[in-house]
């Protein structure tokens, strides 16, 4: 793991590291957090000593392009894939906040049969997936089965790590570089991946056979093969049955049809197991239903653990932003800026939206008055709303339409006959034109006094009555001039507020002595005002600002150095580094002077201390348990805790036991030596156990035990050997050349100098000519 892959870094600009995850032979892993999104993700990355091997680079795009061709939600999602500044190639993949299903099942046990068929099923999904992308996993096991609890209360799988997929179909650019590897873990192979013979190739079964141990584990807590070695294991699925689950594990009841249905999946022909993840997921389903409603404990989650994830363009050449440069700090604060002003915009557009809504349905209820009620409260409220003047539009052209709908009523209705009178000049008209000249006043007065809200709504105003009157308010030269007026007037004063925003973030970070970001804002600050009046004495402040900040930097890093070095001992170099803080911060440094006095201090008393408990621990050791008594008062004097001090004198009350028990132990020690050297381990082992009922606090007892249990398994090892090289005997007997080959595969995974080693290999290849 490289230095820029320690938590905390960031990751092509965008990722921070929170943790690293664990490694591999492709790549390491880390948890990391997206800087921009806020969303934690998993990053692997190429291992930097594999970067210039074509064969895993190859492997590594390859994963990444199977990836993008599967969308299930069974199946982790690929977020990106692009490369380092030094080379380093890296996948983002979805963050699953679980566990995975080994870690469920070495914690709980067995789990439930309905919670255990549940994931599978899922898994099988995920499988089917897969596999009809025209791929399989080759690498199916508990380790890369992360399960999170869901919404609905039940537990959620995602299939992981695509490292060993490969196509269905041959492709040899890809073979040629796997040609002897054996690709997936031992434990949870197929019989046809664990030998693979020449031609021969993989298909979706494998994987099946695979979920079917994980199945089987998840049921019984247990492998359904009894073997010492994987190797064992991988031996007798290729000439037995598997073990049935009935009666596996005491506290989990297995019924019978569900034993079968796992035993077909795990069958050692290929043919003779379901043909796709369909059949396997109907037979599951078809079980299922059968079994009772789940109780509460079925349905419980259980607790959470944690964890355990096509290039990028050439970049353009441009210059280096400033927020390149920024700290970590400064860019949190920077970001904090930029999502706050977003969700300010999402929710006014929001807000603007609803009212806009809202104001429709008064209009088409024709309830006027209302909707003039709602857009004058919005006027006095928030007068900046750029909802309003889309509202006032609106207002203005129902009202429009209640009068044009008035006069044709009027129009329409019959009128009796009457004598004739003297007809009234119709003023109508001319008044309106009045009051659409009084609405224009009106707006250039407030355009004098530069209040945007007051013209803007004037002109509104004077256009809705020129409406009225049958003139089209885009005919009217005075309407249009005065519109254009105002929007200008509306844009010189967002320009002022954004002048001032800009003004005060320069004085506010400043302040904050935040050098880089004050930087950034007098930047936006020119841009919006290029002859500010106080533009040149902000970047004066800035120099100061930074002279001050280079100084406190070099304090920081100073103090950390010194601090780093109290941490180690190393006292010479703390005050070196005091006597250079003396010169840039006097304050700090005299701080910093009381610190490393009192780890002095605090080191000659823990030196002094250390070297009376050694004596301590050597004393007790020894069995001069009247001297030892001596050193914890002495450790008393020093001012050792009281529970520090108890624990010592327990310690030497039990020395004292030991002391008077050791003549019958050592009676107890001979006997166990003698079986041992007769191999008799069984008899071994019965001495240490009534060596254990005489003596159970004895500190030997655990050793005996152990010693027993490691000469057991080396003579269970000379067995399989033993049994092995009888085994590739009687395969060579009987002329079958491919099983004598991997049996002595398997024979020499367990003893690699093998004495028959040359004798064996000539006899098979002697059988295959």
């Amino acid at each position: 793991m490289t230095p820029d892959q320690q938590a905390g870094s960031v990751l092509d600009g965008k990722y921070e590291v929170l943790e690293h995850l664990g490694g591999g032979g492709m790549g390491e892993v880390h948890l990391v957090r997206h800087i921009h999104l806020e969303e934690k993700r998993v990053v692997k990355i190429l291992r930097p000593d594999r970067v210039g091997d074509p064969d895993a680079q190859k492997r590594f795009l390859r994963e990444a392009r199977f990836a993008t061709q599967i969308k299930h939600p069974n199946v982790a999602i690929l977020y990106d894939y692009s490369r380092l500044d030094d080379g380093s190639f890296y996948m983002v993949w979805e963050y699953i906040e679980g566990e995975d299903v080994g870690s469920r099942v070495r914690r709980e046990g067995p789990l439930p049969i309905r919670q255990a068929i549940d994931l599978t099923i899922q898994a099988l999904h995920g499988l089917n997936a897969i596999h009809g992308a025209g791929m399989i996993h080759r690498d199916v096991s508990p380790d890369n089965l992360m399960v999170a609890p869901g919404k609905d209360g039940r537990l959620d799988l995602k299939i992981i790590d695509l490292g060993l997929a490969k196509g269905l179909e041959p492709d040899p650019d890809y073979e040629v570089t796997q040609d002897g590897m054996f690709m997936g873990k031992l434990l949870y192979c197929a019989p046809e991946q664990a030998g693979l013979h020449k031609g021969e190739t993989l298909d979706n079964r494998t994987d099946l056979y695979s979920m079917a141990i994980v199945l089987y584990e998840m049921l019984t807590a247990m492998p359904p093969f009894e073997a010492e070695t994987p190797q064992g294991a991988i031996f007798k699925r290729l000439s037995e049955d598997p073990l049935p689950m009935a009666g596996r594990n005491p506290s989990q009841s297995i019924p019978r049809d569900l034993d079968a249905i796992v035993l077909r999946a795990l069958a050692r022909e290929r043919d003779e197991r379901y043909p796709d993840a369909v059949a396997f997921i109907e037979a599951l389903e078809s079980f299922a239903a059968g079994l009772a409603p789940a109780g509460p404990a079925q349905r419980e989650t259980g607790a959470q653990a944690p964890p355990a994830s096509a290039p990028r363009a050439p970049a353009q050449p441009a210059r280096t932003p400033p927020s390149q440069e920024l700290s970590r700090a400064e860019k949190s604060a920077l970001l904090a800026q930029i999502e706050a002003a977003a969700r300010r915009q999402k929710q006014g557009e929001l807000e603007s939206s609803k009212m806009l809504d809202h104001v429709d349905a008064l209009l088409t209820g024709d309830r006027l008055g209302e909707a003039r009620q709602v857009v004058a409260r919005l006027e006095q409220e928030n007068p900046r709303s750029r909802a309003l003047p889309k509202l006032r539009e609106r207002l203005a052209s129902a009202q429009a339409r209640r009068e044009e709908g008035e006069r044709r009523r009027e129009a329409e209705q019959p009128q009796p006959p009457q004598s004739p009178q003297p007809r009234e000049p119709q003023a109508a008209p001319a008044e309106r034109g009045r009051e659409v000249e009084a609405a224009l006043q009106e707006a250039r007065n407030r355009l004098a006094g530069e209040d945007t809200d007051g013209a803007r709504e004037a002109v509104e105003r004077a256009k809705s009555m020129a409406g009225a009157t049958g003139v089209d308010p885009n005919e009217v030269p005075e309407i249009g001039r005065l519109e254009r007026q105002v929007a200008a007037l509306e844009r010189t004063a967002e320009r002022r507020t954004r002048v001032d925003e800009a003004t005060a973030l320069v004085e506010r970070y400043l302040k904050t002595k935040q050098v880089t970001l004050a930087k950034l804002a007098l930047d936006t600050l020119r841009e919006l005002s290029p002859n500010h009046p106080k533009a040149q004495e902000y970047e004066r402040w800035i120099g100061l600002a930074a002279e001050e900040a280079k100084d406190d930097k070099r304090a920081e890093e100073l103090i950390e150095t010194a601090r780093e070095s109290i941490r180690t001992g190393d006292f010479k170099n703390a005050r070196r580094n005091l006597s250079q803080l003396e010169k840039v911060d006097p304050d700090q440094a005299a701080a910093l002077d009381r610190e490393i006095t009192t780890a002095e201090t605090e080191e000659e008393k823990t030196a002094d201390f250390e070297e009376h408990r050694e004596r301590l621990e050597r004393l007790i050791a020894e069995r001069r348990l009247e001297d030892a008594q001596q050193e914890i008062k002495a450790l008393g004097d020093l001012g050792a805790a009281k529970v520090t001090l108890d624990l010592w004198r327990a310690r030497l009350a039990e020395a004292r036991t030991n002391a008077v028990g050791d003549a019958q132990a050592d009676v107890f020690f001979e006997a166990f030596r003698e079986r041992l050297a007769e191999h008799d381990f069984r008899g071994a082992r019965a001495v240490a156990g009534e060596f254990q009922r005489t003596s159970p606090d004895h500190p030997r007892i655990a050793e005996m035990f152990a010693e027993v249990t490691h000469l057991e398994r080396e003579r269970d090892r000379e067995r399989s050997i033993e049994q092995g090289e009888s085994q590739v005997e009687e395969l060579i007997k009987k002329g079958d050349a491919g099983q004598a080959a991997l049996a002595l595969k398997l024979l020499l995974q367990l003893a690699p100098d093998h004495k028959k080693r040359k004798a064996f290999e000539k006899k098979i290849a002697k059988l295959q000519r």
